[in-house]
């Protein structure tokens, strides 16, 4: 029979101590804390809000030297990618991201202000006063606004439609991974609400939901606007819905339609053949080694890893089984 161990924390200075229940571990967490402090707590966490609010963060340092007192501050974050099998984050990082500043201030208190940027990660602070030192560092999380938040949010902002099922089969309207506070980020590099790779969103677009929804749309506003253009070449008339397939097409990767001479209107482009087991992964049945055959006997081709890499080309991402995949939820 498996014994559960549970984890006990313990910060540098009491790192030697032991706890009293049996079969558990001690976390040791090491500080780099200098000086006396009246607030924060070291190491605490806090969170920015549902509504991409900042927490309120007093430092305030306790000391009988004159000023004025050298604030600076240093947040840092490393991004690192999580498994799909737990939800963990992985040992590699993928990107560091910072924010740093300073000033002079004859307070010995100064509620933390990251240039009015929404931002997260580990916030280390210091302080020099006369020949004292201080430092101190806390931790500072996120929370989801879901949906309900989201979609309000939305109606805000022009020429969107469509979006939020993108934003819902992205992140299921999740900002943050629930266990630790932190980003979503996929593994091609997406962050957040929307899951925005190209443009690379900024730090404040990965904490900040409400800055990852406004560069979402801005990215999906941009893609609309093609597909207009694309849609009404020549004078042709289109539907909402088809604005709506070819935007979302674009978003994920090229256009959905082709233009049907003998009807006379857009039709979906059938040379891809979608596998209704996946998002957006499809096959070109116009290539020789694709025709004639099935979803289901073409994933069992390409599902084998040993498969030679010309046929790599063969089981492909494409836009128009990513729209297809959204207009069926």
């Amino acid at each position: 029979m498996n014994k559960i161990r549970t984890l006990a924390t313990r910060t540098a200075p009491q790192s030697a101590a032991t706890n009293s229940q049996p079969n558990s571990l001690v976390k040791v967490i090491v500080t780099t804390d200098k000086g006396k402090w009246v607030s924060p707590t070291a190491q605490k966490v806090y969170f920015i809000s549902e509504d991409a609010v900042f927490p309120t963060i007093q430092f305030e340092i306790e000391t009988d030297a004159a000023g004025p007192y050298k604030w600076s501050w240093q947040l840092i974050w490393e991004a690192r990618q999580r498994t799909r099998e737990t939800g963990a984050r992985k040992e590699k990082t993928i990107r560091t991201l910072s924010e740093s500043g300073k000033h002079a201030s004859e307070d010995k208190k100064w509620i933390a202000n990251l240039g009015e940027k929404v931002v997260g990660g580990k916030l280390t602070v210091k302080v020099d006063a006369g020949s004292q030192s201080f430092e101190r560092s806390v931790h500072i999380r996120g929370k989801n606004p879901g949906a309900e938040r989201v979609l309000s949010y939305l109606k805000e902002i022009s020429d969107v439609a469509g979006f939020d099922k993108i934003i819902d089969k992205e992140s299921s309207f999740k900002n943050f991974i629930e266990a630790d506070g932190e980003p979503l980020l996929s593994f091609d590099g997406g962050y957040g609400l929307t899951q925005m790779t190209n443009p690379a969103p900024d730090f404040e677009q990965m904490w900040n939901w409400k800055e990852n929804i406004k560069g979402g749309c801005s990215l999906y506003q941009e893609k609309q606007r093609a597909a207009k253009s694309f849609l009404g070449k020549n004078s042709r008339s289109y539907t909402s819905k088809q604005l709506e397939l070819e935007t979302w097409s674009r978003w994920n990767g090229g256009g959905y339609h082709r233009w049907d001479e003998a009807m006379g209107k857009w039709e979906r482009n059938e040379d891809i053949l979608c596998d209704s087991k996946t998002g957006n992964i499809g096959w070109d049945i116009t290539h020789t080694e694709n025709e004639g055959k099935t979803a289901a006997e073409l994933r069992t081709r390409d599902a084998n890893p040993k498969r030679d890499k010309a046929a790599a080309n063969k089981w492909k991402y494409t836009g128009i089984c990513y729209a297809d995949h959204l207009d069926e939820d």
